[in-house]
């Protein structure tokens, strides 16, 4: 299976609903993973999950042989309204970080016209932001109602021990051999921040390849200057 996806974008192998970490999201998950709903909203913190279950749902779309599109728009620079056009022939179609298009007109428009294109075909839109629809600040009525229409779900911050299995999870992704006890270890002594958590996972990747060892709590130690 492909993870190349439309517009140069792609989605990392394994971001899938079987490694991520639920906590409190129990109906947000499971409503993302069935078929009922045309489009759903998610928000939530910087941390909270949101782009993991929008690549997530594009895992499961392409598992069934369909053809999904993910566009983050907080990362990608560059994009252009005019790149919209034709999703609408897709099955599924995730826009996330939403809230950095808030009050760009073509933007609003844009992507007003694919809602309801998507809606016509009887294809799935997920949209996810930073904050609820109606804190948005859209400049366009129609599409801040649009926005409403759907299932909107807060995704909630993850507690320690909810931290301590999607560390040991990540690791994992990565094909790294973590130890609960290195995993604590590095609970206890950085910022609890996801992101924060994912940038150190991506050092100690490439400290332990270089080094060719493994994730002991020296190792780690050493490798952070912890």
């Amino acid at each position: 299976m492909s993870n190349q996806l439309p517009l140069g974008l792609s989605i990392r192998p394994r971001i899938d609903f079987t490694h991520f970490v639920i906590g409190r999201n129990g109906e947000a998950v499971s409503r993302l993973r069935g078929e009922q709903d045309p489009y759903i909203y998610l928000w939530g913190e910087s941390g909270s999950g949101k782009s993991h279950l929008l690549q997530a749902a594009c895992q499961q779309s392409q598992s069934k042989g369909e053809q999904p599109a993910y566009l983050p728009f907080k990362s990608e620079h560059g994009l252009q309204p005019e790149m919209l056009e034709g999703l609408d022939g897709f099955s599924l179609v995730c826009l996330d970080d939403l809230q950095v298009l808030a009050g760009e007109q073509a933007w609003e428009m844009a992507i007003f016209n694919l809602y309801n294109q998507l809606q016509e075909r009887g294809a799935k839109l997920i949209i996810a932001g930073d904050r609820p629809p109606g804190q948005l600040s859209l400049h366009l009525a129609d599409l801040a109602s649009r926005l409403t229409w759907g299932p909107c779900y807060h995704l909630f911050p993850l507690n320690d021990e909810e931290r301590l299995e999607l560390l040991l999870s990540n690791a994992e992704l990565r094909g790294l051999s973590m130890s609960v006890e290195t995993a604590q270890f590095l609970l206890q002594r950085t910022p609890r921040d996801i992101h924060f958590l994912t940038i150190l996972l991506d050092r100690l990747d490439q400290a332990s390849l270089a080094a060719q060892r493994k994730l002991t709590i020296p190792f780690v130690r050493e490798a952070l200057k912890l």
